[in-house]
């Protein structure tokens, strides 16, 4: 079993990083604005690009003393959820940072532009992490290692939605044409591989999708269900996200793969796909 308390340090260890990432040198220069925020207000309907362009006309006028604001919030949310200090004020913190920072620096994940799949890290990284956050609140004992009553059915929900809005994205038209999944996909030699078979790819990941995402929402096999969105996550993560670009000079996260698959573990904390090998390893010695 995964504890509450090891996802509460793995997600406090990610918005640590987050912080540290948000140190990068570019990070204090106009390129943050241009080339991170502004970018994600293109094709989207009007008030959220307006909103997108109010806040990075608010942080251009002051980029380092921003920057730095931004870094130490995340920073100190990081502190607090790794060392367990004062957590439940450090989670409603993050839950209302996330939003702000989904609406102001993801442009809502993107969601509304019809160019976004859960592949390519919609519905955006940041929004994740108020759903795990939210998955781990501790019980009035907040140094218990136990799950709080509803937080794993709470997280099943979420990854339910999240699966079947994969699905609604996977069917939009942009990529059920021949080639537009393939203008998703980070990895070369995988993209070549689909070449013109785009849109039967896309709406088998749309299938495959919808059915991980109804088999939690009702509750059919939702341990199996929760180990393969895991698997799922990590292959979205590795070739659409390629592990978030983290190395880059802007990088800001993790993107959201890792996350989903962190909200895959809420969803069944008692089965992971690591458990799969040992159940077959004493299958076949029997």
């Amino acid at each position: 079993m995964v504890s509450r308390r090891a996802v509460q340090f793995i997600l406090g260890s990610i918005w640590f990083l987050d912080g540290v990432f948000q140190l990068k040198p570019q990070m204090f220069s106009p390129s943050f604005v241009q080339q991170v925020i502004l970018p994600t207000a293109e094709g989207q309907p009007r008030w959220i690009s307006t909103l997108v362009n109010w806040g990075a006309h608010l942080v251009t006028g002051h980029i380092v003393v921003w920057d730095t604001l931004f870094a130490l919030v995340q920073l100190a949310l990081g502190v607090a959820m790794m060392l367990n200090y004062w957590l439940k004020p450090a989670i409603i913190a993050s839950v209302i940072w996330s939003s702000i920072v989904w609406v102001f620096g993801e442009g809502v994940g993107q969601i509304f532009t019809g160019q976004t799949l859960l592949l390519s890290g919609a519905p955006g990284a940041v929004f994740i992490y108020a759903l795990i956050g939210i998955s781990i609140w501790p019980t009035d004992d907040g140094y218990s290692r136990q799950w709080r009553a509803g937080s794993i059915r709470f997280a099943q929900i979420s990854l339910a939605i999240l699966m079947i809005a994969g699905f609604v994205m996977q069917l939009q038209p942009s990529f059920l044409t021949p080639t537009g999944l393939t203008q998703m996909i980070a990895t070369p030699w995988l993209a070549g591989a689909i070449g013109k078979a785009g849109a039967i790819v896309s709406v088998v990941l749309g299938l495959i999708e919808l059915t991980l995402g109804s088999m939690l929402l009702f509750k059919y096999r939702t341990r199996l269900a929760a180990s393969l969105s895991i698997i799922l996550s990590i292959l979205f993560w590795w070739f659409g996200q390629s592990f978030g670009q983290i190395f880059e000079p802007l990088a800001t996260d993790f993107n959201s793969g890792l996350l989903m698959a962190l909200l895959g573990v809420c969803a069944s904390p008692h089965f992971a796909p690591w458990s799969v090998g040992r159940q077959m390893m004493r299958q076949r010695t029997l």
